[in-house]
């Protein structure tokens, strides 16, 4: 995976997350993937981002429940299905 955590010229920061293939493996295989500041130095010490798969966003939410309590903020947003080529 290759991080980044950038600024915009208007002083927006940005980060970015590039997955390789063997992290989408990972992922397919159930394991998240945490980026820290401890495992990706130059990430701020208080953020953490959390990298999970499941196939539905209900899938999704599903494994979020012992994470969620009253001061939790869960927003999922459907897509629309691609068109398959």
């Amino acid at each position: 995976m290759v991080t980044a955590l950038a600024n915009t010229p208007d002083g927006e920061r940005v980060i970015v997350l590039g997955v390789s293939r063997s992290n989408i493996e990972r992922l397919l295989a159930g394991h998240p993937i945490d980026v820290t500041a401890e495992s990706h130095p130059g990430f701020p010490p208080d953020l953490i981002i959390a990298i999970f798969f499941r196939e539905t966003e209900r899938d999704l939410t599903q494994s979020l429940q012992e994470l969620i309590t009253e001061q939790t903020k869960v927003t999922v947003v459907p897509r629309e299905k691609l068109p398959v080529q």
